[in-house]
């Protein structure tokens, strides 16, 4: 195991947590203006006390002054800048942006104008090797930037970009929107409470085309999410208005038929959702949640109707990002969101973390019950390598000497994992944690940021905290990390292949019609086809037919007799397979 090393900022004020029968804690909630409240609870007898992470190393925490009105929101960014492969910490303070080493010194930082609340986006925008960072700044007063920044912190020519000193809103995503091979920056500017604007940027700084930016008729709520929502070939751009409803815009700036969607007891406001093929017909389903008069969980198709199933609503506010991944390998995606809940009886837990099939249903072992609620990022992985994956979130509380909580529990029902929660100084409420090998040991390391919330008796410090998990690191564990996922902040996820279907074209060059069918499977391909072996996979791997014949460009096979559900076809010559979905009725 890893020493302890010596805390570097002398702003931690760490203090040991007494075990005792009943004590209070403080619970935080976030108000619709942006600011922070907090509230004196109940906890329930020894909970969670200190001595429950002594499995687990602190290995160093760095802490700087916060803003005293506005904290961080979605946690931090793990990528390797400098491209001597481990990874460095991106996290901004107040005003200042800092790349900080995986032994806490600092590699570089960098003054901003206006207030850093969200983790920058990184990504090699023109595939030339080097990573580009991107960051949007904001506060009151105003003096928000979008920056694009090189791996050693530098303004890149042009930027950063100025919006009338407007507040940039949320993080930016970065997505290829025109198709040209390079990455553009889509991001939300707040005019005021009933005007904003959202942004699709090339690397130049200049707009996509002359359609961009597009207005909307609120502050734009959360991160855009980017991807072919329709099947068309193109990029599509969702975002949100916090209180004038949910838009899709092409990549020409139009906005989609039936859309906004608008509830008036509806609203958004940092809940970026995520976009899936839930269904396995080529269009993708919006997944997220909202607050307003009718919080709840929902699936939005590219229509404007909600799938059959949604909305779930909730009894209270809650501002989960979702996180959608096929956890289980059955080639159906699973949904993961979170609700603030905390009882107002000390010891009583609530539903707290939400497993969900594409139809809302609660998936086995959830919700996960527990006293505390959260509503910050959710991160799947596998942290102790015994081969199941499990979830990670921060939470609403402190205890009374302000210690929060990072939790970790098994998908698998078991409940939380062996040396969790662990016990950053401050609130956690609203982040969430990152996985990686930030020390470059071989081992896993979990880092995560929290604050103190003083409102003024005191002074606000904001810390980063690194823990050596004490396994062996596993990329390949690692499923879904951070805000949205990973650090482009897209929010697009796509199904692995099943085991049993070593390829899989996301665009393939079978074209089965229709689809879905009741088991007449009639499909086209490009040219005739001699000795073709078709064989067609259940979502779970399992062949379930196969042929081998000449195939002429169109072909039809009677599959009545298969299960209801998705499966993979796939047609090989011996040196090429194309592989397509088909859903049976």
């Amino acid at each position: 195991m890893k020493k302890t090393t010596t805390l570097l900022s002398v702003l931690f004020l760490g203090i040991a947590t007494l075990a005792t029968a009943q004590q209070q804690g403080k619970k935080a909630t976030l108000n619709e203006d942006g600011t922070i409240s907090v509230e004196t609870v109940t906890l329930p007898e020894n909970y969670y006390n200190q001595e429950r992470t002594q499995a687990l190393d602190t290995i160093w925490r760095y802490g700087q002054p916060a803003n005293p009105t506005f904290k961080n929101t979605r946690g931090v960014t793990l990528a390797d800048i400098d491209n001597d492969g481990v990874a460095e910490i991106l996290y901004g303070i107040n005003k200042i942006l800092y790349a900080l080493k995986g032994d806490g010194t600092v590699l570089w930082e960098k003054p901003v104008s206006g207030t850093i609340l969200l983790p920058p986006t990184v990504a090699d925008l023109d595939s030339d090797g080097t990573l580009e960072i991107i960051l949007n700044t904001g506060g009151v007063p105003n003096a928000g930037r979008v920056y694009l920044l090189d791996p050693s912190g530098n303004n890149l020519p042009g930027w950063p970009l100025n919006f009338d000193d407007h507040w940039m809103i949320n993080a930016p995503a970065v997505a290829d929107v025109d198709g040209d091979g390079v990455l553009d920056i889509v991001t939300g500017e707040r005019v005021s409470g009933a005007v904003g604007f959202v942004h699709v940027i090339k690397m130049d700084g200049t707009p996509l085309n002359a359609n961009w930016p597009v207005e909307v008729a609120a502050t734009p709520a959360f991160t855009p999410s980017i991807a072919d929502v329709d099947n068309d070939g193109n990029a599509d751009v969702v975002i949100a208005a916090s209180s004038a409803g949910m838009y899709i815009f092409d990549n020409q700036g139009q906005v989609f038929p039936n859309f906004p969607v608008f509830d008036p007891n509806v609203k958004y406001s940092y809940q970026s959702p995520i976009l899936a093929d839930l269904d396995g017909d080529d269009d993708l389903e919006i997944i997220g949640s909202n607050h307003g008069d009718a919080p709840g969980f929902y699936v939005m198709e590219h229509d404007g109707t909600y799938k059959a199933g949604w909305p779930i609503t909730l009894g209270g506010w809650t501002y989960s990002p979702a996180t959608v991944l096929d956890f289980d390998g059955d080639g159906v995606f699973d949904i993961f969101m979170s609700d603030r809940n905390t009882s107002g009886t000390a010891g009583d837990p609530l539903p707290t973390i939400y497993g969900l099939d594409p139809a809302g249903n609660n998936l086995p072992n959830f919700p996960i019950e527990k006293y505390g609620g959260t509503e910050g990022v959710l991160s799947i992985a596998d942290v102790n390598d015994d081969g199941t994956l499990d979830i990670i979130f921060p939470s609403v509380l402190t205890d009374a000497a302000g210690e929060g909580y990072i939790h970790a529990f098994s998908l698998d029902g078991s409940g939380e994992i062996p040396g969790f929660p662990l016990r950053p100084h401050g609130f956690t409420f609203l982040n969430g944690a990152v996985l990686g090998d930030v020390d470059n040991d071989g081992l896993l390391d979990l880092t995560a940021n929290s604050y103190t919330q003083t409102f003024g008796t005191g002074i606000d410090s904001t810390f980063v905290n690194v823990y050596n998990l004490n396994v062996p690191y596993n990329p390949d564990s690692i499923k879904r990390n951070g805000y949205k996922g990973d650090n482009t902040r897209a929010g697009y996820v796509k199904l692995d292949p099943p085991i049993g279907v070593a390829e899989f074209n996301t665009v393939p060059t079978i074209n089965i019609f229709p689809n879905p069918s009741e088991g007449i499977l009639t499909f086209k391909i490009s040219s005739a086809m001699q000795n073709a072996k078709l064989k067609i996979f259940s979502i779970d791997g399992k062949m379930v037919f196969s042929e081998e014949r000449n195939l002429e460009t169109t072909s039809t096979f009677n599959l009545k007799h298969l299960n209801s559900g998705l499966y993979f076809v796939t047609i090989s010559d011996g040196k090429h397979t194309s592989t397509a979905k088909w859903v049976k009725n």
